[in-house]
């Protein structure tokens, strides 16, 4: 019996095609007699015929991709096939197809050539879920006397009687936040792959350390991706197993967040010259309990002049120092984050300074002005005067 071997290769990952005929004869790559089905390679970059088996070699293909290659071989039914009644392709494997006709060929979406009919074949690789491994593919071609074979269920295959050809599986899970509080709304989405070629729909469960808390189901379109997302909100701390098809992730849930709080802050000195530096200290406490950053901001004069960035882990203290010249005379207060930590006066070396005292009366009279001394001095003398000469006379010549 002939074969025919498909050989899909992503690095060294192969994909073999085992042919199975139940009643008419198939050949490889030969003339057909007229009642026969033949299969033929159409792209000689793709596929080669050795010892009647067709070896398909689509090169490398690339990670987490689909690639579809559209005219890989064809299958001829002879002139004289009146018998045959349908042709289809059954596998197991998940992420490859084959299409025919812009329709992927199936056991439930069989090919109904007439005879003298060509059908072309491609095929596409999806390596989001193709696993590398060597896997075998049936070729059936069904005539009118023959019994309907019995076929297992699979990504290209399924049942004849309708049951589902779906193939679909969780292939991720988020959560967000990845670093949630008590009482967070936490977001846990989970993406669905349908690598089958029939529609399908999965019901998604949500455990919680290993306990079912929500349901949610989801229909998916073949090849096509969907996604469904549970909303929870955590109560208590600590690490929690969030899970979805076995699609697995654990939150740590903090009682608090990270609390950086500035617990001391101090200027090295009150009076400076021009041009000297002047240094503030402060002293900052993560009082939470987890890491955390925060941007410490130095302001003179409720300005912000210098900034910080300083992490701490869980009941660390650090101190950062801000120094900064002051070129003008005049008084300035500091702060960092809003708290004062000092004033700092800058003096002017041409300022004089006059000192208000009040004198005592001796020297007060001392410091008088020369005319009052000498108002004083000439008093004794005129008196003296008045004392000699009296102004009180008599004319002699009235004698």
């Amino acid at each position: 019996m002939p074969s025919t071997k498909i050989l899909l290769t992503a690095a060294t990952i192969c994909f073999l095609l085992a042919l199975a005929v139940p009643t008419a004869a198939i050949t490889v790559g030969e003339d057909p007699a007229s009642d026969e089905v033949v299969l033929e390679p159409v792209d000689d970059d793709y596929v080669t015929l050795e010892d009647g088996e067709l070896e398909l070699a689509f090169g490398a293909l690339n990670d987490d991709a689909e690639t579809t290659f559209a005219d890989v071989f064809t299958i001829t039914v002879g002139e004289d096939a009146d018998d045959l009644e349908e042709i289809w392709i059954d596998h197991d494997v998940d992420g490859v197809a084959f299409y025919a006709d812009g329709s992927e060929v199936t056991n439930d979406s069989r090919l109904e050539p007439a005879p003298g009919d060509t059908v072309t074949v491609g095929v596409a690789v999806d390596t989001h879920v193709a696993d590398a491994g060597t896997e075998t593919f049936t070729v059936h071609v069904l005539s009118e006397d023959d019994e309907e074979p019995e076929s297992d269920d699979g990504a290209g295959g399924g049942t004849r009687d309708g049951a589902s050809a779906a193939s679909i599986e969780a292939t991720d899970l988020e959560v967000t936040p990845t670093d949630p509080l008590v009482g967070d709304d936490l977001e846990v989405t989970a993406t669905y792959r349908n690598a089958g070629g029939e529609s399908g729909t999965v019901v998604a469960e949500l455990t919680v350390d290993g306990i079912v808390v929500d349901r949610e189901s989801v229909t998916i379109a073949p090849r096509e991706v969907e996604t469904v997302t549970f909303e929870r909100t955590l109560d208590e701390p600590g690490a929690v197993g969030l899970e979805v098809d076995g699609k697995a992730e654990t939150v740590d849930v903090a009682e608090d967040g990270p609390a950086l709080v500035l617990s001391d802050a101090a200027v090295d000195a009150a009076e400076l010259e021009p041009g000297e530096p002047v240094v503030v200290e402060a002293t900052y406490e993560n009082e939470g309990d987890r890491a955390g950053e925060a941007t410490a901001e130095f302001a003179v004069g409720g300005t912000v002049v210098d900034t910080q960035t300083l992490a701490l882990e869980p009941d660390e203290e650090t101190t950062v120092s801000f120094e900064w010249v002051l070129e003008e005379p005049g008084t300035y207060e500091l702060a960092v984050d809003g708290t004062v930590a000092g004033t700092v006066t800058v003096s002017d070396d041409e300022e004089i300074t006059v000192v208000d005292r009040e004198l005592s009366t001796s020297t007060a009279a001392a410091v008088a002005p020369p005319l009052a001394a000498g108002l004083l001095f000439l008093a004794p003398i005129a008196k003296r005067h008045r004392a000699v000469w009296d102004p009180t006379w008599t004319d002699p010549k009235s004698e």
